[in-house]
């Protein structure tokens, strides 16, 4: 997850809400995102919708899921406005994903509220190991969010929930593809006493293809993967106000890649072992809510090749918070985080380092006819790194029933990982922390039944990490600065559901005076589904203009695909799923040197009572 590599802004989905929020923690996420599906919960603690919040957002429920079928959460992710999306391959490769031109180690990834970024190489989170067949939701909250996560929530914060079904509900599925590709999972839910438990499991094999172009003989061969994936959510009322609710998931896959280099002897391919466990508490009573959570995340990295390792990190979090609805109009949130990350591995140079993480935030929502204010401060100190103070300050009006205004301003930081400090050949102990400030505008209507929103927005860098090659080293030597519009256009007409956006992204690295490298311009996306009886219809075309390329110094070519799918509901438990993706067979490249995979084809069974 290259920081040089970005982008910005794609396209919004047939059914993406958007719209924004503050804080978030591990409250009653089962109950709230069940119950209704444009409640936010990531970022927000005042149980505000998405009609409500001041800032942009995008909501991808399960349904949006089953009718774009994408066999990544980076596919899926592609299909929202303000997201690029970077691959060295296809879905079994290292892959990143970029918000509004800031880099992948710029967006805070969660799942079911445990932070899961790494604290090797510079950063990010690797999210493709997750199958979407075990997704329930996804939110991705755009803009600083600091002052409510502290470090890394710079240009979004995407969280991922898992399934959660209610007792007796089931859901099995078997699909076959281009390349090989199998997929087969079963999710269920089951009740005990007061409470429910959903599980889930899935497997997904491909042969793959040949990721990179080159005619270096020991990377001519396919490239394919497999990963397992376990997963387990439920909640269990203790009484009238109190509810316990666990999260656990364990991810296990292997995948091949090639070196794309003429020195590379030995194919290389990597095994990952992810484990993610976490419990918590909400306390709800009158106007009162307490949320306490413990979690630990733990990946495990072996490569294979010309360079073996392994790599193990580890995160250990906890996370208090608690809400206070004073009356109808004033709401405050309070409360703190710790989390410890530690790393052991092949790298001797920091094999047994650790480092704490301890911050304290508070803030305040007003809310009182048409005008509505909100206020969120976070104190963040990063062991043997520096402290920072982040803030967000956001100010909305109701311009009348149809339009809503507002403006967002915020800062954020982002802390160094174990590898830039400590590493013996590139490390550097002395890095500080990076900071931004960004502020957006934004317009938000329903106007004659078509739902709009215009946004503006600016992100500016100070003291960036990036690596030196004057002296081999990472150092804060960059600074950028980021602009650009996002306009999201959405109708539907009977059984017709209509969507388009369009991105403009400007991006200026402030040391060389060049564009930010991989950061089109220009974006858009148009999507379109349709019911008829019981046949769903669904098209997607995607744009994206060139792309500057600072590793070749040149340029990364347009390209537009088109991707179409048909469902068919056989009766109440059958349904019968068909897609296409790329159809035209595109050429074209995310990464210099790595081919993306072509038109592919998949056939997908279902069997549920959901």
């Amino acid at each position: 997850m290259k920081k040089t590599l970005i982008a910005l802004s794609i396209s919004s989905l047939l059914y993406s809400s958007l719209s924004v929020a503050e804080q978030t923690h591990v409250v009653s996420i089962n109950k709230t995102a069940k119950a209704d599906e444009k409640m936010l919960i990531t970022g927000n603690p005042y149980n505000q919708s998405t009609d409500e919040v001041m800032s942009t957002v995008s909501i991808i429920t399960r349904l949006d899921i089953d009718r774009i079928q994408p066999k990544s959460v980076a596919e899926l992710l592609q299909t929202t406005a303000g997201i690029d999306i970077a691959a060295n391959g296809g879905p079994g490769q290292a892959t990143s994903v970029f918000v509004r031109g800031t880099n992948s180690t710029h967006t805070l990834f969660l799942v079911d509220g445990v932070r899961i970024d790494t604290v090797t190489g510079s950063g990010g989170a690797s999210v493709n190991d997750i199958p979407t067949y075990q997704i329930e939701r996804i939110e991705v909250v755009k803009g600083p969010r600091a002052a409510m996560y502290g470090s890394d929530a710079v240009g979004a914060v995407i969280q991922i929930f898992t399934r959660d079904l209610a007792s007796g509900e089931y859901q099995a599925a078997v699909e076959y593809g281009s390349n090989n590709y199998v997929l087969a999972g079963v999710s269920a839910g089951i009740n005990h006493g007061d409470g429910a438990t959903t599980f889930s499991v899935s497997k997904e094999t491909s042969d793959g293809y040949d990721v990179t172009n080159n005619e270096f003989a020991v990377d001519d061969d396919d490239d394919s993967y497999e990963r397992v994936n376990i997963s387990l959510k439920g909640h269990q009322k203790l009484s009238d106000t109190l509810t316990l609710n666990w999260v656990g998931r364990y991810d296990d896959g292997d995948y091949d890649y090639d070196g794309n280099s003429q020195w590379t002897a030995t194919a290389p391919s990597q095994e990952y072992k992810k484990y993610l466990l976490s419990t918590g508490l909400n306390y709800a009573e009158n106007y009162w809510s307490h949320d306490i959570n413990i979690a630990q995340f733990q990946e495990e990295n072996s490569r294979f090749g010309d360079y073996p390792a392994v790599d193990k990190t580890t995160r250990n979090q906890l996370d208090y918070a608690g809400v206070y609805h004073t009356s109808d109009a004033l709401s405050v949130n309070f409360g703190t985080q710790f989390y410890q990350d530690d790393y052991k591995g092949s790298n001797a140079a920091f094999s047994g380092e650790s480092r704490d993480t301890l911050s304290a935030f508070a803030g305040a929502l007003y809310n009182r006819d048409a005008f509505v204010t909100e206020l969120s401060l976070r104190y963040n100190d990063v062991e043997d790194t520096g402290t920072e103070t982040t803030y967000n300050v956001s100010l909305g009006y109701n311009l009348n029933d149809a339009i809503f205004a507002s403006i967002n301003y915020g800062t954020g930081f982002k802390a160094p990982t174990l590898y830039q400090l400590y590493d013996s050949w590139s490390g550097n102990a002395q890095l500080k922390l990076e900071t931004s400030q960004s502020w957006e505008f934004l317009l938000r209507g329903d106007v004659y039944g078509v739902k709009a929103d215009v946004s503006y927005f600016n992100i500016g860098f100070d003291n960036l990490l990036d690596y030196d090659y004057a002296s081999a080293k990472y150092d804060n030597i960059a600074d950028a600065n980021i602009s650009g519009v996002e306009v999201n256009l959405s109708k539907s007409i009977n059984n017709l559901n209509l969507a388009t956006n369009y991105t403009y992204t400007d991006t200026e690295d402030k040391t060389t005076g060049t564009q930010l490298s991989r950061r089109a311009r220009h974006k858009a996306n148009i999507s379109a589904s349709y019911d008829w009886q019981k046949v769903n219809f669904m098209g997607v075309y995607k744009y994206q203009g060139t792309r500057f390329d600072a590793n070749s110094n040149g340029s990364l070519a347009a390209y537009n695909t088109v991707d179409l799918g048909v469902s068919y509901q056989l009766n109440d438990a059958w349904k019968l799923q068909v897609k296409a993706n790329n159809i035209f067979d595109a050429d074209y490249e995310t990464a210099p040197g790595y081919v993306t995979p072509g038109a592919e084809y998949f056939l997908q069974v279902s069997f549920n009572n959901l």
